[in-house]
């Protein structure tokens, strides 16, 4: 029986998660006839979505927050010099990474990386968070207080769903940060105690 409930359980967040991500809109990048040049769709976007360019440097070329709603941006990269670049879209649920490379006049996608992040729920005296994590790598949860001192450490190795919850009725008053880190990113969240 208790096998069921968790395997119902752990169903259902997948397909929560799932449809959330879905529902939160849709995000394509194209390449044009034209050199150079890639077309980033945004369509149904429900919440800000951040929108970034980085060479192979990690510099930072272009960056915007874009509200709600549907938007077509083309992005001419005609003078810039050849070689890797990354346009990333990112908002509250997930992080898209598009490789492009630029090459003897043309753009060409590479790779599309879609990072899924943690979901952080607050009530009053508690905070709630799910992360999907499809490769099952190591995932740490740690909570600092104001001070940045560690009051709580878990690691969690293998789990596909990672799910906890903090109790924080009993915490003395003052400023928590919970961190999610997985093996490649690090996701935070601010939780105050009055």
């Amino acid at each position: 029986m208790k096998t069921i409930v968790k395997t119902t359980a752990v169903i259902a967040f997948v397909l929560t998660t799932a449809i959330g991500m879905a529902r939160d809109g849709e995000v394509s990048l194209r390449t044009t006839k034209e050199a150079k040049s890639v077309v980033l769709t945004m369509e149904k976007v429900l919440s800000d979505v951040t929108v970034r360019i980085t060479d192979a440097d990690d510099n930072l070329l272009y960056a915007e927050t874009l509200a709600d709603g549907t938007l077509v941006k083309r992005f001419d990269m005609r003078n810039l010099p050849e070689g890797m670049y990354y346009i990333s879209t990112s908002d509250v649920y997930k992080t898209l990474i598009y490789t492009v490379s630029l090459k003897n006049g043309e753009a060409n996608i590479l790779l599309e990386e879609n990072i899924a992040k943690p979901h952080f729920r607050k009530t009053k005296e508690k905070m709630f968070i799910n992360f999907l994590n499809l490769d099952k790598s190591k995932v740490e949860i740690k909570v600092y207080d104001a001070e940045y001192r560690l009051v709580f450490s878990e690691t969690i190795m293998e789990k596909m769903i990672v799910e906890k919850a903090f109790d924080f009725k009993k915490a003395f008053a003052g400023n928590y940060r919970i961190v999610v880190t997985d093996a490649k990113n690090s996701y935070a969240e601010n939780f105050i105690v009055d």
